[in-house]
């Protein structure tokens, strides 16, 4: 049976997969690239470059870790949500030049517990540092906000990288690497912009602190505690304070669950204060407020208890929740014309936007990088400054209206004349936008056919660049031995019958690729008309048989008359595809079988060779453009005849299928056409 933690992660993950618009099932590889290092001074994301392991229990050292199954490529940087396991990662790092200062491998999740790093040298692996809560600051081995480590390797060369990650937060960071002179310029304006978000924040606190003391309204000093909640959490997660002050990591924890904690009925209050949706439903703002105060409570204790995961996880949740909650009803009450959920929407969006990103990395369900890193924090800026901004203005202009309303009685006239003033704007707005909508669909469907052109472009670079390689082959081939027969008009009949038989292969070969690439762009044309006549496919067939040594085919028909209706240029490329496939994948000698059936609804044409059985994941991707297999990249080819078969069967109303795989069995496709066609 799960327990708490458990259910509660499995909650998160589901939660976090409705919210992303779509997602792809990415097959990885069975390892990942190393991550080669230049001269140039430049920060290295690793995200790509990354192996995972998991190890529950956090049982394994380095040298077993290394040795176990079950390493697995990562397509960006960690996101494991929150987990009581331990998680290796693996680096390999190919350094072009080994130089005196080395490089920095910083981490970007300043509340990770316990991170080891380890390098592989001769002598088995060694612990090249320790970072995270669970060791003191002094001990770290770089005094950095979040855990870094200085790796100076003596050669160049590849070499391999071992990370054991821990946390009770949410496993979730961005692993980089740099030059050290890199890194000491990067902290250095990471200082000075800690220092100017500080700064600005102490400024807005102080402001509105100023600002409630002289004039005493209730949202001011609500947004006074809001607001030093909202930087107190963002601080402590950056891990500015815990650097600076060098807490330990039972405080340090302790102060981010609490804060994040009682955050949440502060930001609830704050939000229903400036939806006004006491005004409208009293007992509902009540209840929702009781209820994440309590979960507050609960959760706070659980965190007091030593449940960190437990209790951290239900509050990100709740908070989740009451704020999609928030924003449907923001939308649902704009919809119905209420005017604070505009001034919501515009204040709240950008906040709420920030946060969910930032709960989703945590979560693990959106990759980590520069952008998902900080959003909460860029997020939070705009938001406070526009509800700072608001805060001012409402009290502002609830002044003023209470003295316009004292003063005479003209004041309402101007107020009711205003409101029709409102009234006419906002249609004019929902006219504006309205137009801005069109204008915008108008832009995406130019957008639209700029990337179809664009593609069409690129399709055709690849088209040109695919003839060019194929064509040269053969026509290589016919010049070097007609140039041969030129300069040898004695040699032995043998060698000139061997010379002229690579020309006439050499032609034939052309002359498929000719076929093939005329029509491919034929059949891509949907506009292009079928040329409707009566094909005798056995005629045609052994016209085709022509082309190869006598015997190579050996032909069964039965029905009496092997005629259909259809267009006969496009059948003929099909059974010389088929033909051929089969030719170049018969063993010399042999024979290839094509057998020409119908029953009630359909002509067959059975084309099988003796071959190796084809693989169960290539059967699927025969008929794609351009696919070739495993059995097929020794010999020459450009991967469009099955593709060619597969889109003329469609075109004339029918389809081939691969009947058998080969093996035990011979490799066999069948062609059906449709007897609708057929003339008997």
């Amino acid at each position: 049976m799960m327990n708490g933690s458990m259910i509660s992660n499995v909650l998160f993950k589901w939660l976090g997969g409705l919210l992303v618009a779509a997602t792809l099932a990415v097959s990885l590889p069975a390892g990942a690239a190393a991550l080669h290092l230049g001269s140039r001074a430049r920060v290295y994301d690793t995200a790509g470059h990354l192996e995972r392991l998991t190890d529950p229990g956090g049982a394994l050292d380095a040298d077993q870790a290394n040795a176990a199954p079950g390493w697995s490529a990562m397509p960006g940087s960690l996101s494991a949500g929150f987990t009581s396991d331990a998680v290796w990662l693996r680096l390999t790092l190919d350094i072009g030049q080994a130089g005196p200062d080395g490089w920095m491998l910083r981490l970007s999740n300043a509340l990770l517990d316990d991170v080891r790093v380890y390098t592989q040298e001769q002598g088995g692996w060694r612990l090249l540092g320790r970072g995270g809560g669970d060791v003191p600051r002094a001990e770290w081995p770089v005094d950095y906000r979040s855990p870094a480590f200085r790796f100076t390797p003596r050669t160049a060369g590849p070499h391999v990288l071992l990370l054991r990650l821990r946390s009770k937060h949410a496993l979730a960071t961005r692993l980089d690497v740099m030059p050290r002179q890199t890194f000491e310029n990067l902290a250095r304006r990471e200082g000075m912009l800690f220092g100017a978000y500080a700064g600005f924040y102490l400024l807005l606190i102080c402001l509105h602190a100023v600002f409630w003391r002289v004039t005493r309204a209730p949202m001011s000093g609500l947004f006074f505690v809001y607001i030093g909640l909202c930087i107190f959490n963002e601080v402590m997660s950056l891990g500015p304070i815990q650097q600076l002050a060098g807490l330990p990591v039972a405080a340090s924890d302790l102060l981010v669950g609490l804060g994040i904690a009682c955050a949440l009925p502060i930001a609830t209050a704050m939000t229903m204060r400036q939806l006004e949706l006491g005004r409208l439903y009293p007992r509902l703002a009540r209840g929702v407020l009781l209820i994440c105060a309590a979960a507050a409570l609960v959760c706070s204790l659980l965190i007091l208890s030593g449940r960190f995961a437990l209790g951290m996880q239900p509050i990100q949740l709740l908070a989740l929740g009451v704020m999609l909650a928030m924003a449907a009803a923001a939308l649902y009450l704009m919809w119905r014309g209420w005017r604070p959920a505009r001034r919501f929407l515009l204040i709240f969006g950008v906040f709420y936007a920030g946060v969910t990103v930032g709960f989703l990395r945590n979560l693990g369900v959106v990759p980590i990088n520069g952008f998902t890193q900080h959003a909460t924090m860029l997020g939070t800026m705009v938001h406070m400054l526009l509800l700072s901004q608001m805060i001012i203005g409402r009290h502002e202009r609830l002044r003023r209206a209470r003295e316009s309303r004292q003063a005479n009685l003209a004041a309402e006239l101007a107020q009711q004349h205003n409101q029709r003033l409102e009234r006419e704007v906002a249609q004019r707005t929902a006219d504006l936008l309205d137009e801005i909508r069109r204008r915008e669909a108008a832009e995406e469907d130019l957008r639209r056919a700029l990337e179809l052109e664009r593609k069409v472009l690129a399709e055709q670079r690849d088209f040109v660049a695919m003839v060019s390689h194929e064509f040269r082959t053969p026509l290589a081939i016919i010049g070097t031995s007609a140039q041969q027969l030129g300069r040898n008009l004695d040699a032995p009949a043998e060698k000139s019958q061997a010379r002229c038989r690579n020309i006439r292969e050499a032609s034939l070969r052309l002359l498929s690729l000719v076929d093939q690439y005329l029509t491919d762009d034929r059949i891509r044309e949907p506009r292009a008309e079928l040329y409707d006549e009566i094909c005798d496919v056995r005629v045609m067939l052994a016209e085709l048989g022509l082309s190869w040594p006598e015997g190579r085919f050996r032909y069964v028909f039965d029905m009496p008359d092997a005629s259909v209706r259809c267009d006969a240029g496009l059948l003929r490329v099909a059974l010389r595809n088929l033909l051929a496939n089969a030719d170049r994948h018969a063993p010399d000698g042999g024979a290839v079988d094509v057998a020409v059936r119908h029953d009630q609804h359909s002509l067959r044409i059975e084309v099988s060779n003796p071959g190796a059985c084809i693989p169960e994941m290539e059967r699927e991707r025969l008929f794609l453009k351009y696919y070739r297999g495993q059995n097929a990249r020794a010999k020459p080819g450009a991967g469009l005849g099955l593709y060619l078969v597969s889109r003329i069967a469609a075109r004339l109303g029918g389809s081939v299928v691969l009947a058998q795989a080969g093996g035990d069995e011979p490799v066999t496709f069948r062609l059906s056409l449709p007897l609708r066609f057929a003339q008997f």
